[in-house]
């Protein structure tokens, strides 16, 4: 009986950690079609679907949320989403973001050292080669 309740408080506390080592975080923002969204993410993995509708949805999953800053804001022009690793324990911290965003939002992303998936896309992307490292998709299909 003893073995179990040792073996009962190691199961509790290995949870208490994972708890501990990982959060969610999700926000929801009603737009209208003329409104930007702004994203700025240093680290981790970015997916991007296109939706209907007017509300932008960003989940985040982090794991080591102690070495993530984030914020989020929403004014007249758009909405912003930020999600840094910190200086010094930022190397051990992982995240994946989930954007779901209409098709009327204008998008603005800055990328550093991130992995980006496009979902449920139709259209042609065009990837011209740039000397200074900026990547720019230019759209030739309605849609995109």
């Amino acid at each position: 009986m003893q073995r179990l309740n040792s073996l009962t408080q190691v199961v509790s506390a290995a949870s208490t950690v994972a708890d501990i080592a990982r959060k969610a975080l999700h926000y929801s923002f009603i737009v209208s079609p003329s409104m930007t969204l702004y994203v700025h993410i240093a680290g981790g993995a970015l997916q991007l679907q296109r939706t209907g509708g007017s509300v932008i949805e960003i989940s985040a999953a982090l794991q080591a949320p102690f070495a993530w800053r984030t914020a989020a804001e929403q004014d007249d022009a758009g909405v912003y989403f930020v999600a840094l690793r910190r200086a010094v324990v930022g190397g051990i911290a992982r995240a994946t973001f989930t954007l779901s965003v209409p098709q009327t939002v204008y998008v603005i992303l800055r990328l550093e050292d991130a992995d980006f998936t496009l979902g449920s896309i139709t259209g042609t992307l065009e990837l011209p080669p740039s000397a200074a490292g900026e990547v720019r998709i230019a759209s030739s299909a309605a849609g995109l």
